[in-house]
């Protein structure tokens, strides 16, 4: 695969590919650093067909080692602070989301959002099938609860 077609298939797939580094990194200048770094790897591709899964594991791999980095620099806040979420005014259902763990909340938005399978999740993240389906379910509980905890207010 060549850049030009890599290119095509980043453009085509830009919304699934920003969704998946969103829910890690959180910030959009990061997303779109991962993006790139991801993009220059492209002497790696191996199979054309599978491109888009390719590109989503580089890209993953690439978040991680990002928020490796930046953990390293200074203490990273998981929990998206109250002055930012009023300033972005996220839905409901986002804060939701970004409030879990990094473990549940990829395979979350993978799965829900970008309607991948189970086996391409599974290959992504490079795990099993019934791991990448305890960590749905799981995810599902925790929304759940936070949904009910919600209702009961």
């Amino acid at each position: 695969m060549n850049k030009k077609e890599l290119g095509t298939l980043i453009i085509d797939g830009t919304d699934d590919f920003y969704r998946v580094a969103k829910s890690i990194l959180k910030e959009d200048a990061d997303c779109q650093e991962a993006v790139s770094k991801a993009f220059a790897k492209i002497d790696t591709l191996r199979e054309k067909k599978y491109a888009k899964t390719w590109f989503i594991r580089i890209l993953l791999n690439e978040c991680y080692r990002m928020l490796r980095q930046r953990k390293r620099e200074a203490a990273y806040h998981e929990q998206i602070s109250g002055e930012e979420i009023r300033q972005h005014q996220y839905s409901d259902l986002y804060q939701k989301i970004m409030s879990l763990e990094i473990e549940y909340r990829v395979p979350l938005v993978l799965y829900y959002l970008n309607q991948y399978t189970i086996k391409e999740i599974g290959q992504m993240l490079d795990l099993g099938d019934s791991a990448v389906k305890m960590r749905l379910s799981r995810a599902r509980k925790m929304m759940r609860r936070m949904y009910e905890q919600e209702d009961a207010v």
